[in-house]
């Protein structure tokens, strides 16, 4: 590895943990935060989907303006909206404004694309794949230090501090971005699709009010039906829409070369199974017995911890494969044994011991990270180096639809399958309350299950060694 590998990768890397480190420092807390709050599981679930919705829209546009402006300058700038958007979410009186300040923070979600374009930039074609791999892995990382910290703050002192700890380090972050990394010419300068932004994002969010609200109104009511339709109508305009414009959010043209369609869809679907799974872990992990396993914030940021290492041992092992055996077996037997373990998982959910479930929820998340980091080095290798922003963009903005998604389906799920909880007598009446059951877990994880199978076919398409256009 050459200077300038060692100069740039470490600081891109730190930023991409500490986004990382700030998205998921909340999550062993949201069973607390939905209590604090009095709000559902579904409406709960959108202190995750607020962020990836807002940064779903915004992906794009940060790309097109990366490509047009400068990757460096469009990085700081993000870097300080962020600063400022974690500052505000410490602060979160109620949960109006929490959702907010998760929103504005979903500009950050666009620094890892940034950082993977600033990286092909530099790196020569034998450095570009370790440093992908290690760029890919700080999701792992992020998680790995986020969880059991987030989960420590939170239980001692509260989950609104575990932001604070975050601030020290985006201003060092800030800094060295700033000193250290290069700046880039501009290379692609085209109009900002705003519609069809607008239209993306009413989209997904009429579908996630439908389902947040269904199981309130029901499944099979005239309002979640019609904001079902709702949604789904404003997609297909949007579907339309792209292919009249002259620089459309997504091109309909990079569809058509199976190796930028592959990843762009496999990015929704992984999105979309990991977050739902991740959702339904913490619940799971601290709800009361019977249907749960008992655990407080701190027990469950030290359950998940190890499971997040898995995704930065993972990440790199796969990304060397390709060499060896190509894109297309690696994310076929990637996808193939994500889906074979999620079954399992499942099925075994609430009928073994902690020690048992971590066992399977290894094996998924292990063979999710070879999907992830697999599918971002096809999608780079079949960019050309001048729209890599661009497609890094289109490519976050995929995952973060599933990654809107994922919590939505299951806060509604558990707020549709319940289990009644006996807590005592009054008098002579017995008192029950009602929390998620075993079948809502279940049918999650099957969900996640399904969405992954589909990967499998789609990776039938990839093609080896087509060139770059």
């Amino acid at each position: 590895m050459d200077r300038e590998f060692w100069k740039y990768v470490p600081i891109l890397a730190f930023i991409s943990v500490m986004t990382m480190y700030v998205e998921m420092v909340v999550l062993p807390s949201l069973p607390k935060i939905e209590s604090e709050f009095n709000v559902s599981s579904s409406q709960g679930s959108w202190i995750l989907s607020s962020e990836t919705l807002s940064g779903m829209t915004l992906a794009p546009f940060v790309g097109r303006i990366a490509d047009s402006v400068g990757r460096k300058k469009v990085l700081l700038t993000i870097l300080a909206v962020y600063l400022v958007s974690v500052g505000l979410t410490s602060l979160s009186p109620n949960f109006v404004i929490l959702l907010i300040s998760r929103a504005v923070q979903g500009i950050g979600l666009s620094i890892n694309p940034l950082a993977y374009t600033i990286i092909r930039e530099r790196l020569s074609d034998k450095e570009l794949p370790v440093a992908q791999g290690i760029i890919a892995s700080t999701f792992a990382v992020g998680a790995a230090i986020s969880i059991p910290i987030g989960s420590f703050v939170s239980q001692y002192f509260s989950w609104q501090f575990a932001y604070v700890t975050a601030i020290p380090f985006l201003l060092l972050a800030l800094a060295l971005a700033w000193i250290v990394l290069p700046s880039s010419k501009p290379s692609v300068v085209k109009d900002i699709d705003s519609i069809g932004i607008v239209l993306l994002a009413i989209g997904f969010l009429l579908i996630g009010v439908g389902f947040t609200e269904a199981p309130i109104w029901g499944w099979t009511s005239p309002g979640f039906i019609s904001l079902l339709f709702a949604g789904i109508s404003f997609l297909v305009i949007f579907s339309s829409h792209i292919r009249k414009v002259r620089s459309p959010l997504i091109n309909p043209e990079d569809l058509r070369n199976p190796n930028v369609a592959v990843p762009l869809i496999s990015s929704f679907i992984t999105g979309f199974g990991l977050f739902l799974t991740f959702q339904s872990l913490v619940f799971l992990f601290e709800l009361p017995k019977p249907v749960g396993y008992g655990l407080n914030i701190l027990e469950t940021g030290e359950t998940m911890a190890p499971i997040s290492l898995v995704l930065l041992v993972g990440g790199p092992l796969f990304g060397s494969l390709v060499n060896k055996v190509g894109y297309k077996r690696v994310i076929t037997f990637s996808s193939t044994s994500s889906a074979a373990t999620l079954a399992a998982l499942s099925f075994v959910v609430g009928k073994v011991s902690i020690p048992l479930l971590m066992g399977v929820l290894v094996s998924v998340l292990f063979f999710i990270s070879g999907m992830n980091v697999t599918r971002i080095t096809l999608l780079l290798a079949s960019s050309s180096r001048e729209r890599m922003a661009s497609m890094t963009g289109t490519n976050t903005s995929m995952r973060l639809m599933g990654n809107t998604l994922g919590p939505i389906i299951s806060g509604s799920l558990q707020d549709t399958f319940k289990f009644p909880l006996f807590l005592g007598f009054v008098g002579n009446v017995p008192l029950f309350t009602f929390i998620p059951s075993i079948q809502a877990f279940q049918f999650s994880f099957i969900t996640s299950m399904f969405s992954i199978l589909s990967v499998v076919i789609l990776a039938t398409r990839i093609k080896e060694g087509i060139p770059v256009r």
